[in-house]
């Protein structure tokens, strides 16, 4: 396949009468000026990139005067192979055409060396075209922040970047295989996995020309590459090594720019690594079922945040403006709970001992920090929900959907939920485990509290999800509401990885009714199918263990007017105390942060 430049977008009326279509859908202007049926638009993404093997082996052959018996025969009951979905791969080599073709080959030993060259009668994409388009439809267009259509990407340099090519492919290629379970797929993919780290490595060898938009958006896609394949800590690894490498590369350019000039993209920016990175610890561990009435525990890993994850931190709050500080308020909140995680995770703590004491005071102090955080937000992040009766329930959660002031302040939001849930889901096990040490410290309003806590941030979480991920279901009406959130995602799909982890601790968070835990694994089901990201199908089935268990539906406020919008957070924040970030206990950084790929990065 070759990229073919922009195409015409007008229908194919006007382009064989030559006059300017105005492109209306479902017809345009023109044709129902003069009364005619319309014949509808061209697919752009098979414009772009599009096969021209056989125009130009019927050019060949009328160059050299070889008869079209060539093309004739089986060759008109021969369909093209279809686009790659997860309902439809199909996938036929180039070999297989080849040894198909000198079967059926003609040969002459007379002076017409011409009747030497063997055409195959049909011209086949190949595995990388099919695994490119794959990842462009189902992790590209649509997606928050991305092109909406096909069409679009005409005007996107980007996208023609060796290693941009090579990661989609490698992307493509392994989510086809998971599809499939067509292995050979899966080693195409590390092997286009391994060309794109080559590539990568010699275009961040000179950080003086580096584009640093191709760069990052290729170490995002590495990224979902690794958790694209499972759950492996191998693969949690290899992510949290690209996320590493994207943050120092981030941080190298603002060291360079300076305060002064460092860009708003580029802050936050890696400031979303961040969190990546602390959510991370939760989202690939082992999961382990305590009883019925507990959530299936998600602490992070032992191992803690590196010396350099506070670093950056660090030089964001001196960068960030006044309306981006929650979101570095927010980090360190996160640091702290992640901490707590990985020491409740590695010690046995004792019934009545003062240290199982000091850590339950330590996760009500946490969850007051929360607490103080939601209720003080105000300008960009105040959130509106928003209700529409036409939106498909199995996309839309009861109608209901969030509009944020951009896609930055949306994933905030919910990594401030997926911390809030499982610091109540911490304080429920103690209060079942250890009554003694619980006993004097954990009331019973505040028992009552976290459980309409946890009930309240469930569901504003999967209110939260037509945000970031465009079910298939959702029309371009439906799209429409939705894109009211729009900017400061970066890149649409890489969201969707994190986004798999926070709606999974909703879904399993105890307390909550059993039908959200039953909507929450359809959306994980549907993922899955759309996207083959087998830490979809993971998480789907983890929901389906605890899919029985769950509280009596809470008595929710009669449906509001479809016109009304309800603002959040509605308590007022007077009442509870402002947060001052307190900094962690650090470990040693257990690699060079500095070092991505085997190059050194300036420290800055």
């Amino acid at each position: 396949m070759v990229y073919c430049g922009k195409a015409s977008q007008g229908c194919q009326s006007c382009r064989t009468r030559r006059i300017k279509c105005d492109k209306v859908r479902p017809q345009c202007t023109q044709c129902i000026r003069v009364a005619k049926a319309c014949p509808g638009y061209r697919d752009q993404l098979e414009l772009m990139f599009r096969d021209e093997s056989t125009k130009v082996i019927k050019k060949a052959h009328a160059q050299w005067g070889v008869a079209e018996s060539f093309e004739s025969g089986e060759s008109s009951s021969a369909s093209p192979t279809s686009a790659a979905s997860p309902g439809n791969i199909s996938v036929r080599s180039r070999a297989s055409i080849t040894r198909a073709s000198r079967s059926k080959s003609t040969t002459s030993t007379g002076d017409d060396k011409r009747n030497l060259i063997t055409t195959p009668k049909e011209i086949y994409a190949t595995r990388s075209d099919q695994a490119v388009r794959f990842f462009i439809e189902h992790y590209l267009v649509g997606h928050p922040d991305e092109p909406k259509a096909s069409q679009e990407l005409q005007g996107i340099g980007w996208i023609h970047a060796p290693q941009i090519q090579n990661i989609m492919a490698a992307v493509g290629l392994a989510s086809m295989s998971n599809l499939t379970g067509d292995k050979s797929l899966q080693v195409m993919a590390t092997e286009k996995y391994g060309l794109a780290l080559r590539q990568m490595v010699e275009s961040i060898k000179n950080l003086g020309s580096i584009d640093l938009g191709v760069s990052m958006r290729t170490i995002i896609i590495l990224s979902l590459f690794e958790v694209c394949g499972g759950s492996s800590a191998g693969s949690a690894s290899g992510a949290r090594t690209h996320l590493m490498g994207a943050a120092a590369l981030l941080r190298t350019n603002l060291a360079r720019s300076g305060a002064a000039s460092a860009s708003l993209t580029i802050l936050r920016a890696l400031l979303q690594l961040c969190f990546s990175m602390v959510c991370l610890r939760a989202m690939l561990c082992r999961l382990t079922c305590l009883s019925r009435t507990q959530l299936i525990p998600c602490l992070v890993a032992q191992s803690e945040l590196p010396d350099i994850f506070f670093d950056w931190v660090t030089m964001s709050e001196n960068i960030a403006s006044a309306p981006d500080k929650p979101s570095t308020d927010l980090i360190r909140i996160l640091a702290r709970l992640v901490h707590l995680s990985a020491f409740v995770n590695g010690h046995v703590l004792v019934d009545g001992h003062p240290k199982t004491t000091e850590v339950i005071l330590e996760a009500l102090e946490v969850d007051a920090q929360l607490e103080a955080w939601e209720c003080n937000q105000e300008g960009i992040w105040v959130v509106t929900e928003e209700w529409d009766r036409n939106l498909p329930p199995d996309a839309v959660f009861d109608g209901y959907y969030h509009v944020y002031t951009d896609m930055w302040t949306a994933r905030v939001w919910n990594h401030y939920r997926w911390s809030r849930l499982l610091v109540n889901d911490m304080l429920a096990r103690f209060v079942e485990s250890c009554p003694i040490s619980s006993g004097s410290v954990v009331s019973a309003s505040q028992q009552l509290h976290s459980r309409d806590c946890i009930i309240r941030v469930a569901r504003d979480m999967l209110v939260s999800i037509p945000t970031h991920y465009r079910h298939p279901r959702l029309e371009p009406s439906h799209r429409k509401l939705l894109d009211k959130t729009s900017g400061g995602a970066g890149m649409g799909a890489a969201g969707i990885p994190t986004l798999l982890f926070q709606i999974r601790v909703a879904g399993c968070a105890p307390f909550v009714p059993a039908r959200y835990r039953t909507w929450v694994r359809s959306i994980l089901e549907t993922i899955w199918a759309n996207t083959g990201m087998t830490q979809a199908k993971t998480q789907a089935e983890l929901v389906a263990k605890t899919q029985g268990e769950g509280s009596p539906e809470p008595q929710i406020q009669v449906k509001p007017d479809p016109d009304e919008k309800v603002k959040t957070p509605s308590r007022s924040p007077s009442s509870y105390p402002r947060y001052v970030p307190q900094e962690s206990t650090r470990t040693q950084a257990q690699n060079n942060p500095h070092n991505y790929l085997g190059v050194e990065l300036p420290g800055g």
